[in-house]
């Protein structure tokens, strides 16, 4: 990080602040987008935040300068509790002024001129502060799994200046959720003076009287006035070091807030090892002189191994990761670069500015909710999700498909060889290790994963994935949540085989032919359909609507899969039979019993005792239920439908009942507490999570319901509601897509949501621009190609990969808002600037684009298409 970069982006904070260069400015709640970049102020309504690393490996850094790391269960550096101590601090000032790098701490003898602003980037995340003599800027970043701080301070004024910095990690390096009184007693921190490192090692238990040991150790770097210095150099008034955390805050009643060391500008030098008896950090304060400005560096490496530590203690600090040029997309891993990528011009209701970095932002969400290790929000049941991989994957493999394959691969090695899979799993610590699982069969789990990999199968024609191997766990205990790793291996093809049986064994057989909801569907609050009236059994024959629709269209994909040539099992044609044996009886089934007068019911209790989302439900209301009207599009069921002419109003005006400020609703009424059949939702407050609130994943699966219909103007004002940098406040990260909207009064709650980062609305909303807003559709043999009749912008460009090609959609509208379609108006397609004819799609009311492989592999591998609007 050069002094130029510094000061540009001080001066582009201003110059924002001042109201200059607005038309380059994207303006999001909390902050401002300047291309990818994010500009983001401190505040005390909530924080914003930014992961960096791939592979599951996170390191977070936060609008507020909070800032932790994990891999699955092992953290290196912990999450602070919210107003607490953090775990990363850095501190700098001159003979006036002393002050915080970061916003955290908060210290009440700062500068009251003091400016604060974060820029979060996509390989990085700079603190900057200014006072009327210094410049900060804290650069935050990873190289691999080493953790990175770059401090620059730069000197305003003409003289040589004596400075000071100090710097205050509190690693971790163990696998666990929280600390307990036990690790100072497990944990050892010391400084090398000879090699001028700290070093930390951490002892866990392996086994009885075995303990591993977790080596960490941190690395320095200084330059003065651009020049690397030693120990000895005249500039240097003071360098020392502490271990001791008592001696750097000033003893076990004080903290960072108040730190010791900021006071007295001194450390001892007495504490240079620290172990059992409190806890143990890496210290240290520099006092020096400078006349334009330092950089001190420091890296954070880590190993698991006991044979590689002498390798991580004896190899110098990498010079060349700091050394990157400023403007240079990182090597680091770019899930959010092409071979994906959109651009949006002249919009309507919505800001191009905006709008292009925001996508850029959402690939990288899907990105980090794919690669997950679990742990993610360090609790006991923070696990990696069934439904919630897979889901992530289907959007991920549009521009990582290999990563996606891996992961595929991994999660159907959690499959029971009865066809059920976990609602969570997570990867063993060890070899042989159980791992932490939660065996409670919601039926949905198996549903996304047949739906994903047939999509995987469209995208790629990677048939040869059917034939992959994986494992099995035996599911032992589904209270105690055990499970153990099975002898057993098979083909891809036969654990979708197996999961398609557990799927329409677990039906109400005898009278609705619907599948059971167990203990429950993709709705986790919505759990007591399933429960059994009988006291000896658990389950009953309560159904789930949603689940239901979607083993409806699991059929139809297992179909077309098993009619496949390279799909070699005896039994295929009897299975294929069967399948369309099963998706009749479920047609008629839902035909029969999913309406109640002018509503699709979301589901019912055992023996079909009672409705839920119907005219009238447990508490006498009369409700309606968001996500079984959407499936009952998005499943394809609707094209089947003898009666959808009528169906199709009756779901527009249950979406019309489920509208609210910031979009459709899961249910509406919401449930009050003590209602009866329907499980643990009422415990959530009213307008809160999937209690009546916006949850946007639902939301999503409306908005594409909505554009499958050909309702594309009334799709666009629900996404719009659901985009957060449409709201005048949000209390997560603006820049991605939040899991939820609260509304309630009563609690001042007004949307506000639960979190940000790890939600499935991420890949729905990337899948719906995708598959809807640009109208991108691989199937077996080809792909269509149809954008919906309205758009809010006047052109849209999309560049996405297929088949080992490079496909540019560009759609553009006579003026952004035409309604193509509308009288007067009309289509053209050009391929590689040919006209092309299009073909009328009933229920999307709209031309598209239909092309078969082989037409494509005839074109290059660059191919433009042009959808022309008029």
């Amino acid at each position: 990080m050069n002094t130029k970069t510094l000061q540009n982006y001080v001066e582009q904070y201003k110059g924002i602040l001042m109201g200059q260069d607005l038309e380059k400015v994207g303006q999001v709640p909390g902050g401002f987008l300047v291309g990818d970049e994010i500009f983001a102020t401190p505040s005390d309504a909530g924080d914003c935040r930014y992961p960096y690393g791939d592979d599951g490996f996170n390191f977070w850094t936060y609008g507020s300068g909070y800032m932790h790391c994990n891999e699955g269960l092992f953290s290196p550096f912990l999450r602070a509790t919210e107003g607490g101590e953090p775990k990363i601090a850095f501190f700098a000032g001159d003979e006036e002024d002393r002050f915080s790098c970061l916003s955290v701490p908060v210290l009440s003898s700062e500068p009251d001129d003091l400016v604060r602003f974060t820029v979060i980037r996509p390989d990085s995340t700079i603190y900057i502060s200014e006072t009327k003599s210094l410049i900060t800027g804290l650069k935050a970043f990873v190289n691999g799994k080493n953790i990175c701080f770059e401090l620059k301070v730069i000197n305003k004024t003409d003289q040589k200046k004596e400075i000071f910095l100090t710097s205050y990690l509190n690693p971790f390096l163990k696998n666990a959720l929280m600390e307990n009184s036990t690790d100072r007693w497990f944990r050892q921190v010391s400084y090398d003076q000879e090699n001028r490192q700290f070093e930390i090692e951490t002892y866990e238990e392996k086994d009885r009287g075995i303990m591993s040991t977790n080596y960490g150790v941190v690395k320095y770097g200084l330059l003065i006035d651009g020049v690397k210095v030693s120990d000895q150099d005249e500039n240097i008034l003071e360098m020392s070091q502490t271990t001791s955390r008592y001696e750097y805050v000033g003893g076990s009643r004080s903290s960072l807030h108040t730190a010791k060391v900021l006071n007295e500008l001194s450390l001892s030098g007495n504490h240079l090892s620290t172990s059992f008896t409190e806890t143990g950090i890496c210290g240290d304060l520099l006092r020096l002189k400078c006349q334009e400005s330092l950089t001190y560096l420091v890296e954070v490496s880590y190993t698991l191994e006991e044979d590689q530590i002498d390798a991580y203690r004896y190899k110098s600090i990498d010079w060349s990761a700091f050394a990157a040029e400023e403007g240079v997309e990182s090597p680091l891993g770019s899930p959010y670069a092409k071979p994906l990528d959109f651009k949006f011009t002249e919009g309507k209701d919505l800001d191009d500015r905006v709008m292009d970095p925001f996508m850029t932002h959402l690939k990288k969400q899907v990105a980090f909710c794919s690669e997950i290790k679990g742990f993610i929000q360090l609790s006991h049941f923070s696990l990696i999700g069934i439904r919630d991989i897979f889901q992530a994957l289907e959007a991920y493999m549009v521009y990582e498909p290999e990563k996606a394959k891996a992961k595929m691969l991994e999660a159907l090695s959690f499959t029971n060889p009865s066809g059920q899979l976990p609602r969570q799993y997570s990867l063993p610590v060890s070899e042989g290790a159980r791992p932490a699982m939660d065996l409670r069969p919601f039926i949905d789990q198996g549903v996304w994963v047949i739906s994903t990999i047939a999509n995987y199968l469209r995208l790629t024609k990677d048939f040869d994935f059917l034939n992959e191997e994986c494992g099995y766990y035996e599911f032992l205990d589904e209270h105690r949540h055990i499970a153990e790793k099975s002898t057993l291996k098979n083909k891809v093809i036969d654990h979708m085989v197996v999961m398609m049986k557990y799927l329409i064994t677990n039906r109400d057989h005898d009278k609705t032919k619907c599948v059971c909801a167990l203990y429950g569907d993709w709705n986790d609050a919505l759990d007591g359909l399933g429960k059994s009236k009988d006291p000896n059994k658990e389950y009953g024959t309560g159904v789930s609507v949603m689940a239901t629709l979607q083993v409806y269209q699991n059929l139809s994909e297992m179909i077309e899969v098993l009619s496949l040539d390279q799909v070699n099992l005896k039994d295929k044609e009897a299975l294929i039979h069967e399948y369309e044996r099963v998706r009749q009886e479920i047609f008629h089934g839902l035909m029969e019993h999913a309406i109640d007068e002018d509503r699709i019911v979301h589901g019912w209790g055992d023996k079909k005792s009672y409705l839920v989302g119907s005219r009238k439900d447990p508490d006498g209301l009369a409700r309606d239920g968001l996500t079984s009207n959407a499936f009952w599009v998005l499943s394809g069921l609707h094209k089947e439908d003898p009666k959808f002419v009528d169906h199709r109003q009756m779901i527009l005006d249950g979406f019309k009942r489920l509208e609210s400020k910031y979009g459709l609703k899961t249910f509406e009424p919401y449930f009050e507490k003590g209602t009866e059949g329907v499980g643990r939702i009422p415990n959530l407050p009213k307008g809160t999570a999937e209690n009546g609130a916006t949850y946007i994943h639902a939301s999503m699966f409306g908005v594409m319901a909505l554009f499958a219909m050909g309702e594309s103007r009334k799709a666009w004002d629900e996404l719009i509601r659901l985009l957060p940098f449409t709201h005048e406040k949000v209390s997560v990260s603006p820049y991605v897509l939040p899991n939820s909207y609260g509304l309630n009064e009563e609690f001042g709650i007004d949307g506000e949501s639960m979190q940000d980062w790890q939600t499935g609305s991420s890949n729905v909303l990337l899948k719906t621009m995708i598959r809807f807003v640009f109208g991108f559709e691989p199937q077996i043999d080809g792909v269509v190609i149809q954008p919906p009749a309205y758009q809010p912008f006047k052109e849209q460009t999309m560049e996405i990969g297929y088949m080992g090609k490079r496909i540019k959609i560009t759609h553009k509208t006579d003026s952004a808002g035409k309604m193509a379609g509308e009288e007067g108006a009309g289509r053209e397609f050009s391929l590689n600037g040919k006209p092309y004819k299009g073909q009328f799609d009933s229920f999307m009311k709209i031309e598209s684009l239909r092309i078969s492989d082989q037409e494509l592999e005839q074109l290059g591998d660059t191919i433009e298409i042009l959808i022309s609007d008029y």
